[in-house]
């Protein structure tokens, strides 16, 4: 169930503040500290959770100015395979590492005016593993505004995750059945984006059961990202912030069954089995002299043309043990310039890197997830019934997921997949996450897979939304 509290100078006595800043204070603390407390109302669906916020204000006692507060935080516990010549802090070589860390912090903000105007402000991170960066370094994420001109026409404007070529190009994190992203639908990651989040421009809207989204992106300079992209090797290419041409991308959904509310940037992981859902769609993305690579000395320049198409699947089940399936299949086509490609390994903790073996992949738990070649990417989820007649004990999700790319620059497939179970106690607001991760290790001499690599993650969220 949601809540509804209105503030305005007849609804709040005076000398009230102190308690107001008595019970901010401790709503804070549960939030950051406490965050297997369970709030004594019962919540009795998931849909109220999304589509319903719990802490809705109005403001000046105006039902038409609404702020929504909320905020994500997903601890991680972890179990990594290093990759061959990792080394941790003191420079020693590794074959393995065990932390715990905070995948993401968000705390989130938007206001709303009527059903036209809404602006959101977002504040957060990634990656908080003692390596990187250490509590309680936050920035802003999000700061955009959206004015609603009419249902098949909206304008977006400033800094957010609206993007295009895919459905998980632009990912709502809190609600993926995965723990982490499908990192080939980010292509630019952390080079032209900060944190997936870029300045743009976007003409959205809905035309029936066709949904839209044109993105104009101003891509950021490294000196704002802090990326540090290698040289390019000799026939390869590599990203430059040369000149910054605007990145043009656009995707295209249509729902078959039930329409789905895409006004915001994020797509939904999966909605429990509480839509009927089954949407095909379209994209691509395409930036003038994105990449460069060096051939006897001349910098040759070379434009990032991508193509993508999805089909994603959410429906509820008739049975007696199932309540829910949860799919999604997409197909990635990219040309990022001759034999680019690129490892990146989420929350990477290694320190350091004796490349001794001489190969591809990199320090830590790096693979090449993403470059010029064809990929195909797949997950797929059954979620049970409610465990327990008399008490909720929530339930259980198991899934897969599966990527596999022909990169020009490997002589072999790469193939990467991994398995986990999804124990939702409260919906996406409070789940616990198991996720087990097989990666492949490839030579720099023969471009071919030699070794593979495994990755254990635990994983709590909690979400106030």
């Amino acid at each position: 169930m949601s809540q509804k509290i209105s503030i305005s100078k007849k609804s709040m006595p005076p000398l009230q503040g102190l308690k107001a800043i008595k019970w901010t204070s401790i709503l804070t603390l549960k939030f950051l500290f406490f965050p297997l407390i369970n709030y004594s109302q019962n919540i009795d669906s998931l849909i109220p959770k999304i589509e319903k916020p719990r802490f809705t204000y109005t403001l000046f006692n105006d039902p038409e100015i609404k702020v929504k507060l909320g905020g994500t935080i997903q601890p991680w516990a972890f179990y990594t395979q290093w990759n061959p010549g990792s080394k941790n802090e003191g420079g020693d070589v590794k074959d393995y590492n065990i932390g715990l860390a905070v995948r993401r912090l968000r705390l989130q903000s938007s206001f709303t005016v009527g059903n036209k105007v809404k602006v959101t402000f977002n504040l957060g991170e990634n990656n908080f593993n003692g390596k990187d960066r250490d509590f309680p370094y936050l920035k802003i994420l999000d700061f955009y505004g959206i004015y609603n001109i009419s249902k098949p026409f909206a304008i977006a404007f400033g800094k957010s995750t609206y993007d295009g070529l895919s459905r998980y190009a632009a990912p709502s994190t809190s609600t993926m059945m995965q723990t982490d992203l499908p990192l080939i639908a980010q292509p630019t990651l952390n080079y032209s984006d900060d944190v997936t989040r870029e300045l743009s421009l976007v003409l959205l809207g809905d035309i029936g059961k066709l949904n839209y989204r044109m993105v104009f992106i101003r891509p950021f300079s490294y000196a704002y990202t802090d990326a540090n992209p290698p040289e390019p090797k000799a026939g390869a290419s590599q990203f430059t912030d040369t000149y910054r041409n605007i990145q043009y991308t656009t995707y295209v959904k249509y729902d078959f069954l039930e329409k789905e509310n895409n006004r915001g940037p994020n797509f939904v992981g999966t909605y429990l089995g509480k839509k009927k859902l089954l949407s095909v769609g379209i994209g691509a993305k395409y930036q003038h002299d994105a990449l460069y690579s060096i051939d006897n000395e001349n910098r040759l320049y070379h434009d990032m043309n991508l193509w993508s198409a999805d089909v994603y699947w959410d429906h509820p089940v008739t049975s007696t043990f199932i309540d829910a399936t949860s799919a999604y299949v997409g197909y990635f086509n990219y040309d990022l310039g001759p034999n680019n490609l690129r490892s990146v390994g989420v929350n990477n903790t290694a320190y350091g890197f004796d490349n001794t073996n001489d190969i591809v992949n990199g320090l830590g738990n790096s693979f090449p997830s993403m470059g010029t070649g064809q990929s195909i990417y797949g997950h797929f989820g059954i979620l049970f019934k409610q465990m327990g007649k008399e008490t909720d004990w929530g339930q259980l999700e198991p899934y897969l997921v599966m990527q596999s790319s022909r990169f020009d620059a490997l002589q072999s497939d790469m193939v990467f997949g991994s398995v986990g179970l999804n124990w939702y106690l409260s919906g996406h607001n409070s789940k616990l996450s198991l996720d087990i991760q097989n990666r492949p290790i490839f030579s720099n001499i023969t471009h071919k897979e030699t070794d593979r690599k495994y990755m254990c993650v635990l994983q709590y969220q909690y979400r106030l939304h």
